[in-house]
């Protein structure tokens, strides 16, 4: 969003006028709020995604949004979203694979029948259209079971980089952190917000906590830059942990890719 000579807010894609505090351009539906995207390093916002959960405007890499500026990232979700994005464009491609041998099986498969109209049966023309039709057939096969494989290793690399930049915001939070706050700063639902604090606090990264004003909430067990060194690499084994986990056995939910879209 760029400011005009009187001051008004203006779109940074079409110079289009926004209202004061609006995410999106009423007029390209552009988001305001960029950031640099780690496939492609571009400065542009983010859509949301039915998989990928939001996804960025320039390369379409999944991307994992953090509404508060003042939250520095540590880093860790990058490679985890690249190999997510690895896995959903392996998936397309052996998806793709399989639908062109299908193709090639079924004319194949036609051809075959015209043969023996004309030709009639025999042992011969039996043997011509199993040699090759048979490995066309088996290739469409694998290659639609490697497609659902690699589309099974998407979710759960998401899962681990939002606990990773779910991680990075409960510890430079300066009270205890509630799920609500978490959902707005992440741009998801509350009830994807408490599945994530649950996960942190399971690893041991965040810890159950009061507010002053008697709210409870989540603080993190180690704060940045304020703990000796032997404490930070026990956080930090926590959160290795905690994405290992995520990653591996899936605890946060695959419903935290269904995004509220009453915050995007």
């Amino acid at each position: 969003m760029s400011p005009t000579s009187s001051g008004a807010p203006r779109c940074r894609v079409c110079a289009a006028a926004i209202a004061p505090g609006s995410d999106r351009c009423p007029q390209c539906g552009a988001d305001q709020r960029a950031e640099a995207c780690p496939h492609c390093s571009g400065v542009a916002g983010v859509s949301a995604h039915p998989e990928l959960r939001f996804r960025c405007d320039v390369c379409g890499g999944p991307r994992v949004p953090v509404a508060d500026a003042r939250i520095k990232r540590s880093g860790r979700e990058a490679p985890l979203l690249q190999k997510a994005r690895a896995a959903a464009s392996a998936r397309s491609a052996w998806r793709a694979a399989g639908i062109a041998a299908s193709a090639l099986f079924g004319f194949e498969l036609f051809l075959f029948a015209v043969l023996l109209l004309v030709l009639s049966a025999s042992v011969g023309l039996f043997t011509a259209g199993l040699l090759t039709m048979a490995p066309v057939a088996v290739f469409a096969l694998w290659a639609f079971r490697r497609a659902k494989s690699r589309g099974q290793d998407v979710a759960p690399a998401l899962d681990a980089a939002w606990v990773s930049v779910a991680s990075d915001v409960a510890r430079q939070s300066e009270r205890p952190l509630t799920a609500g706050a978490l959902a707005s700063t992440l741009r998801i639902g509350e009830p994807q917000a408490e599945e994530l604090l649950a996960l942190l606090e399971v690893n041991d990264v965040v810890r159950g906590a009061v507010s002053p004003a008697g709210e409870f909430g989540y603080a993190p067990r180690l704060r940045v830059g304020a703990a000796p060194a032997d404490e930070a690499e026990a956080a930090a084994r926590a959160l290795a942990a905690a994405e290992e986990e995520a990653f591996a056995a899936g605890q946060v939910a695959q419903r935290t890719a269904h995004v509220d879209r009453t915050k995007r």
